[in-house]
């Protein structure tokens, strides 16, 4: 796996160059004070003006404005021999080790109609016109860097392998898979999105797929338990009271006119005391993309994201003790992410008693993941799986709950609750590993 990455890689003759705004040859400032293509398609770079739950105050931050809803779809056969996988080597721009893998079709609106007019996307029709989908639902992308951004995730079955449609694509089967999600810059977020959409709402599926050991049975169990520390109808009216108490409408301005210290200068747009995020222009060749050159705007940081999860067993039952957080960017009011998400190591005080309870806890699993590279340039997130004895109301605060993971596999089942980061947080669980 590692070996065929590197090698798509090299195939692409990926190259990346800082530009100033203005030597862009797609890319300008509107008459609103955004970044805009052209074409008006693919997406905006726009400001908002927001209030911070986590720093108690009104904020300012370039955006990612992006309307469109991207799709996201996975290839799957089962055989007589288990589940196979269609997984796409898909070279980046802004991934950490270039290839990354990726879902069979990965693309926005824009790219499959082919508004850079260039080559067509690999099994778009297929992907568009199936039937037998196994999990087929919108969700969102990284809310502190999106507007209100939705992708539909969707796994489909086939009745047989088809053809893979260039050395990128590579039929894979799930046993080799899903060993890769424990580990670091090997498979993007988008595709750890999908395979936890899935396999945490399929139990049949899921026990196909997974080695025999303590972990994966306790997994399972749980998946199908009823032991829940907090009914339903009592985490439904928990969010309920923190989107009318605390859910302020996010203002969209000018990128020109953010709160200083933001600046936007001839090379980026950036703020010295919010290292975690910048906007900046970059000049992109590539031979294993729709089009060989290009220009776009992308977020970089000079930070790396601390992402923890705490999970434990309430009456032999998986729980995670998860937060409801809301960002610039939610599209619906608070959605629930991983015990600790943060944008940078230096959290936030908010954060620092469960930073500190971490250490407390039995570390699972820890890996780093670079989030997606169409959008986002080497920016890192550090997850941490932590394994906690205990399971008790009292190590809950207003924004945290403890929720069984029979309950994170009904709320998958709906838009627009369950984090991007939570999503990637879950899919190292189904490494297989004897945790």
């Amino acid at each position: 796996m590692q070996n065929w990455l590197k090698e798509e890689h090299l195939l692409s003759n990926l190259r990346v160059e800082r530009i100033p705004f203005h030597r862009s040859k797609e890319w300008q400032w509107n008459d609103q004070g955004f970044l805009t293509h052209r074409t008006k398609r693919f997406f905006n770079i726009i400001g908002v003006k927001y209030f911070s739950i986590d720093h108690a105050k009104l904020l300012s931050q370039p955006i990612i404005d992006q309307s469109e809803i991207g799709l996201l779809s996975f290839f799957v056969f089962r055989g007589s021999d288990g589940w196979w996988i269609l997984a796409h080597a898909k070279v980046e721009p802004g991934n950490v080790n270039g290839a990354q893998l990726a879902p069979t079709v990965q693309a926005t609106k824009s790219n499959y109609e082919a508004a850079h007019g260039g080559d067509a996307t690999p099994y778009l029709s297929r992907a568009q016109s199936a039937h037998q989908t196994l999990y087929n639902q919108l969700q969102s992308e990284q809310n502190s860097r999106f507007l209100a951004k939705r992708n539909r995730n969707n796994v489909i079955q086939l009745n047989e392998k088809i053809e893979e449609k260039g050395s990128h694509f590579k039929w894979v089967h799930l046993n080799q898979f899903l060993p890769q999600l424990g580990e670091s810059h090997t498979i993007n977020t988008d595709a750890r999105s999908v395979l936890t959409c899935w396999l945490f709402t399929d139990v049949n599926a899921l026990r196909q797929c997974l080695p025999h050991n303590a972990f994966s049975g306790l997994l399972l169990e749980s998946m199908e338990s009823q032991q829940v520390l907090h009914p339903t109808k009592t985490l439904d009216a928990w969010l309920t009271i923190l989107n009318q108490t605390y859910c302020k409408k996010t203002k969209i301005i000018s990128l020109k006119t953010l709160d200083t210290p933001w600046a936007c200068t001839e090379n980026r747009v950036f703020s010295p005391e919010d290292p975690s995020l910048m906007i900046y222009q970059i000049a992109v060749s590539c031979k294993k993309r729709e089009v060989a050159q290009w220009d776009q705007p992308i977020a970089g940081t000079q930070t790396q994201s601390r992402i923890i999860l705490f999970i434990g067993s309430f009456k032999k039952s998986l729980h995670l003790l998860l937060k409801a957080k809301k960002e610039a960017g939610n599209r619906n009011g608070f959605e629930l992410t991983t015990t600790v998400q943060t944008d940078s190591m230096n959290s936030a005080d908010c954060d620092q008693r469960f930073i500190e309870m971490a250490q407390t806890g039995k570390q699972l699993l820890s890996f780093n993941n670079s989030e997606e590279g169409g959008r986002f340039d080497q920016c890192i997130s550090h997850y941490q799986i932590v394994w906690m004895d205990t399971v008790t109301p009292e190590q809950e605060d207003s924004f945290h709950r403890w929720i069984s993971l029979s309950q994170v596999s009904d709320f998958l089942r709906k838009e627009n609750i369950i984090t991007n980061e939570l999503r990637s947080a879950l899919s190292s669980l189904l490494c297989g590993r004897k945790l």
